[in-house]
Formats: C-alpha cells, sequence, structure tokens
C-alpha cells in the first residue's frame, strides 16, 4: 500500500527477534516510528514502519523534526469527508521540516547532506511528515537559511504559499485594495491575513470562527474583524454589512467553505470583484447547492435590480479555487515556496504557532484541533517520542533561564 514506507508489526515481534537472535542494530537501523492512521475515527497510533532502503532517482531523504499538523489533516483522520479518501494505512502531515540524510541519484536543486529544508507534499500521500524519516520527491524540497527556524518553517509553505500564488498571479491585489477573508482554526486564512496586511497593504476585513482566533487576526493588522457566532449567519451578514458600509471589496478569499461564499457575494465589486476559494474541500458542482440558512436583510426601500442579481449570480458560478500543490506548472509552484521563503527570511511574514506537542501526544493535538482550541498552527516535534528532551520542553527550560537571568540582573542593580 506504502510506496515510500511499508507500515509492519514489527513492534514487539521485532523485540522479542532481536533479543533471540542479537541482531537489535539492523532493527533499529531499518525502522522507524511514524504515527498511523488505520481506521476512520479510531485515535492514530504511533508505529514501526520499515525503512525504504534504496532510494528512487528523484527521491531525498529527510530526517524529520517538525511537522504541521492542519485542520485538513485532523478532517482526512475524522473520516467523515468522502472526497478526500485516502489509501490506509496512512501516515499525516503535508508540510514539515528537517535535514537531508541522503540524495537521490537527481539532484536538480543542487541538495548536499546536512541542508536544512521544507517539504511539502499531497494532502492525500500516504506518506505524510508523521515519521522520523521521510522519503520524498525533490520537486517538494526547498533549502531553507539558517535564519528561519525551521520551527516556523514547517508552518509557512501551503498557507502562504497559495495566498501568494492567489495574489500576485490571479487576483493582482494592491496596496489599499479592500478584501475579506475568511480564517479558519489552522491557518490558510490567518496566513493570507498577514500576507495580504504585511506585504500587498492591502485593507483586510477578516471573518473568524472563534472570538480567541479574532482577536489574532487583529494582532495581524486585520482593519476589522467579525466572528461567526453559533453559526447565526444572519447577525455575520449584518455585522459585514455595518463594516462595510457602502463600500465594495476587490476580492473575498475563503478559507473556511460552509457557503459562507453565497453571502459573502453581496459585498463584492460585481464589475471587477472576485470570490476565490482555497478551501481544500471545495467542489465547484456542490457549492453552487451549499447555501447557508439565513434570510438577507432587506434594503429599505430597494429591491435588488435584475442586472446586479445576475452579476452575483455570476460571480457565484465562477467562483475561483486555488490550491498550490495542485498547480500544474511545476515552475510557479517551486517559485511561490521560494518567494515566501525569502519574504520569512527578510522578516516580511511570519508563521503563528498555536502550540507544540511531541510526537508521543499526537492525539492530544488532534483532539485540541477538534475541539477549537487553536489558533494558527499546531505542531508536532516529530523527534520527540517519548516526551523527554521535547521542544516544549526546551521552551520551558529557556524561559526559566531567561527568568533566572532578569532576577540576578535585577538583584545587582
Amino acid at each position: 500500500m506504502f510506496s515510500h514506507t511499508t507500515i509492519s508489526t514489527v513492534g514487539k515481534l521485532a523485540e522479542h527477534w532481536c533479543g533471540r537472535h542479537g541482531r537489535a542494530v539492523w532493527i533499529i537501523r531499518s525502522a522507524h516510528r511514524a504515527a498511523v492512521y488505520r481506521e476512520p475515527g479510531k485515535p492514530i497510533a504511533l508505529e514501526t514502519v520499515k525503512k525504504v532502503e534504496k532510494l528512487k532517482n528523484d527521491e531525498v531523504r529527510v530526517k524529520v523534526h517538525y511537522c504541521s499538523l492542519n485542520s485538513t489533516d485532523v478532517k482526512i483522520l475524522s473520516g467523515k469527508y468522502k472526497e478526500l479518501n485516502v489509501p490506509l494505512p496512512f501516515i499525516p502531515g503535508h508540510e514539515f521540516s528537517g535535514e537531508i540524510v541522503e540524495i537521490g541519484k537527481d539532484n536538480p536543486h543542487f541538495f548536499n547532506r546536512g541542508d536544512r529544508v521544507v517539504v511539502m507534499n499531497d494532502l492525500q500521500d500516504p506518506n505524510g511528515g508523521l515519521i522520523s524519516e521521510a522519503v520524498v520527491k525533490n520537486r517538494d524540497v526547498w533549502t531553507i537559511p539558517q535564519s528561519v527556524p525551521l520551527q516556523e518553517m514547517a508552518v509557512l509553505p501551503y498557507g502562504h504559499g497559495t495566498a501568494l500564488l492567489t495574489f500576485a498571479l490571479h487576483c493582482h491585489l494592491k496596496e489599499n485594495d479592500l478584501i475579506i477573508i475568511t480564517a479558519g482554526p489552522a491557518g490558510m486564512g490567518l496566513a493570507a491575513i498577514d500576507l495580504a496586511v504585511s506585504v500587498y497593504k492591502a485593507k483586510v476585513i477578516a471573518i473568524c470562527d472563534t472570538e480567541s482566533s479574532s482577536g489574532l487576526v487583529r494582532e495581524k493588522g486585520a482593519h476589522v474583524s467579525i466572528s461567526i457566532k453559533k453559526n447565526n449567519f444572519k447577525k455575520l451578514y449584518k455585522d459585514v454589512q455595518d463594516a462595510m458600509g457602502d463600500q465594495k471589496a476587490k476580492v473575498v478569499y475563503d478559507a473556511v467553505g460552509k457557503g459562507l461564499l453565497h453571502l459573502l457575494a453581496d459585498f463584492v465589486n460585481t464589475e471587477n470583484g472576485q470570490l476565490i476559494s482555497v478551501d481544500p474541500f471545495y467542489n465547484a458542482e456542490r457549492f453552487l447547492t451549499e447555501v447557508p440558512e439565513f434570510d438577507r436583510p432587506k434594503k429599505k426601500g430597494k429591491e435588488d435590480k435584475p442586472e446586479a442579481a445576475e452579476a452575483r449570480a455570476n460571480m457565484l458560478k465562477n467562483v475561483q479555487h486555488f490550491d498550490l500543490y495542485e498547480n500544474p506548472d511545476v515552475d510557479t509552484y517551486r517559485q511561490m515556496v521560494t518567494d515566501t521563503i525569502e519574504l520569512r527570511s527578510e522578516g516580511m511574514i511570519s508563521g503563528h504557532i498555536s502550540k507544540m506537542f511531541p510526537m508521543a501526544k499526537v492525539q492530544e493535538a488532534i483532539e485540541f484541533i477538534q475541539q477549537k482550541q487553536c489558533t494558527g498552527k499546531v505542531l508536532i516535534d516529530v523527534q520527540c517520542m517519548d516526551g523527554d528532551g521535547c521542544a516544549e520542553e526546551k521552551d520551558k527550560k529557556a524561559k526559566s533561564k531567561k527568568s533566572d537571568d532578569e532576577a540576578k540582573t535585577k538583584s545587582k542593580d
């Protein structure tokens, strides 16, 4: 089933076999630990997987340090989205960072062993980043400078890269353009807000699904933030109407789905405005029937003119959907991530990590996202299999040392 790694039941059996035959070193070198999804709705489990001994010419072996756990990963693991059926068993994680340990014969990007890299692969690829070592195609690997932390880079390529693809090449966002961005709990919308404000200097009205994420998008520079309360779409419509006044947006950038573009189409310039979806679950045919249940407030003494209603209907029929990984032009695909890395190295954008979990607690991380506790991205410290020596533990020690140093400084003063 797996093209790059083979799930095997070598756990206890391997341990017993090693004890009897004295071959422990061979087993350690030929197996990795991974978070494996075997059955819809069931908890993910840490298992031992067999190492790929020989790389294909266009493959690279990466020691994974950090893997972003996205809401899309969590939706796949719920088993509720038939359009994203994945081959089982399945290792999640389509954004991760680490270092190169081996390179196939073809090396068009001039990688070297030890290079710090970020990797992105297909959502439905069964060989994701929640594994101690991953084998990936060289087209999906980018080197990153020493100035960019591996932790942060693991949460940047997909969200920021897709937003850059959209703003730079398809809607040509400019300074002071008014854009409405819907932001879910895991970072696609937040990345778009970061890029729109920090790089393009656009004016952003952000729509969020929680109050906590609403505060975060204001910190990221959103001009106005509006939260969806208990799926009350009538109130949401009124809140957006109040925020917009007589203005019309150039773009609505939807990272949430739920048919929100139907509601927000009223606030877009019908002459040159665009409705854009980056929801990985977007389905063009189904979208036209996914209309949120709400009553549009009647305009005082006014009815929609037939031409305005027709223009609105045409926009809804011509929603554009973008997904960086699905971009058919490989050069453009690679350039968007390269530019994202450069923007981060210049300090123009930043990733937001809501919380970091050790690999040993990956199921807790999944539940954290399901309960909508996260704002931004959730990160997994992949090399932390038992909870000891994790990045979060290091962070605590670093904060403790900083506090001690500050206390010593104050005592001297």
